[in-house]
């Protein structure tokens, strides 16, 4: 019998290298004792980007709040019945829902909605979608991401319903207890 979706493990995230902390100290350093003033024109530009930053971010958090009150009440289950779930797997449906929430650029809990736009209505970048949060939803439903171009849905995740049935299309990993 299949484990229930609730069931379903955490994502682990990777740990990073310290190699890469210890490469660049020399290089922040050097720039630090021969170039002082590099150092003054980097905070300088660190500062305005920090500026810039916090007024995106208010614009965001608006957004979402805006978002969150106009679809208090609902929760997975909602997100859920827009699937057919003697077709799609409901680990992937769960791993997707809990993933995007973790992926939005807010602390705001959004209830998502399948007819969502990735892009549009959950502000998420297209690096972020490409680079972490397809491999966060692999690892959580043992989805294989080999083989990904030859998936009827490749090139057409645009929405959280299209996400959800791009990994269903995908095969496992290895097979799950």
């Amino acid at each position: 019998m299949k484990k229930a979706s609730r069931f379903m493990p955490k994502y682990e995230p990777r740990r990073a290298s310290k190699l890469a902390l210890f490469a660049l100290l020399p290089i922040v350093v050097a720039v630090f004792i021969y170039q002082p003033w590099y150092l003054l024109v980097f905070v300088g530009l660190v500062s305005c980007i920090m500026a810039w930053g916090a007024i995106e971010q208010s614009k965001v958090e608006r957004h979402f709040q805006q978002l969150s009150k106009a679809r208090c009440g609902l929760s997975i289950c909602e997100f859920a019945r827009a699937f057919d779930l003697k077709v799609v797997d409901t680990w992937v449906i769960r791993a997707v829902y809990e993933q995007l929430q973790a992926a939005l650029p807010t602390e705001e809990k959004v209830p998502i909605k399948a007819t969502d736009s990735l892009f549009d209505t959950l502000m998420l970048d297209e690096d972020d979608l490409e680079l972490s949060l397809i491999e966060e939803i692999a690892q959580r439903t043992n989805r294989s991401l080999e083989g990904y171009e030859s998936n009827p849905y490749y090139g057409k995740v645009t929405t959280a319903k299209n996400l959800v049935l791009f990994f269903n299309h995908q095969s496992y990993a290895s097979p799950r207890g």
